[in-house]
């Protein structure tokens, strides 16, 4: 965890463990208290909140560098799921590790408080994205956003039905809007599955 001080990220150093996860997978579940926190090295993760109708409904885009789980520290539950949307790694800590090794003090503390904080605000700009008029401009604010928060202009794109699902359209919305923006050069395809966000994030 970056916001830590650097003694205690030499400490838990040691600690880490990583793993792979699927397609598909439940990194985090709502609603339960985490027994780890995890560190996304590699992929793309949707988040997903519980609605009033008992399903559960795409509110953001993680990928590399998001903390998962972080919120176990304090023994509270987990308030979004987190279902990987590719295949990719996590490096993960047992939370108990941070309590048997002292680390959690002050500067601790003031660290994942730093943290919530920035999480706060990255969820307050998902939200904003969500209401953008126009589903070509809303798509081009998604990928800026991803792009942003992984500090890369190269992004693995989430699938056509991940997109579609996170933006409440179809995926041939989605396929046509991404051929729009490459076609005003404010996306650059590399492959099929990578493209360079050239309007500004």
């Amino acid at each position: 965890m970056g916001c830590l001080p650097a003694a205690s990220r030499s400490l838990l150093a040691p600690c880490v463990a990583e793993s792979h996860f699927s397609k598909g997978d439940l990194l985090v579940p709502e609603g339960e208290v985490a027994q780890q926190i995890s560190v996304i090295k590699i992929g793309a993760v949707m988040g997903t909140r519980q609605g009033d109708d008992g399903h559960a409904h795409p509110v953001a885009l993680f990928g590399r560098g998001k903390t998962l789980g972080e919120y176990a520290i304090y023994g509270h539950r987990e308030q979004i799921s987190a279902v990987a949307l590719s295949a990719g790694r996590v490096c993960r800590l047992e939370v108990q590790d941070f309590y048997r090794l002292g680390l959690v003090d002050r500067k601790f503390h003031d660290g994942v408080h730093e943290h919530a904080v920035r999480s706060f605000g990255q969820l307050a700009d998902w939200s904003r994205v969500m209401r953008i008029k126009g589903l070509q401009q809303k798509l081009l604010a998604t990928l800026q956003l991803h792009a942003r928060e992984q500090r890369s202009r190269v992004i693995r794109l989430p699938s056509h039905v991940a997109l579609a699902s996170l933006l409440s359209t179809t995926r041939e919305t989605i396929a046509r809007s991404l051929r729009q923006l490459e076609a005003a050069g404010q996306i650059l395809r590399h492959d099929r599955w990578h493209c360079e966000v050239v309007a500004p994030a």
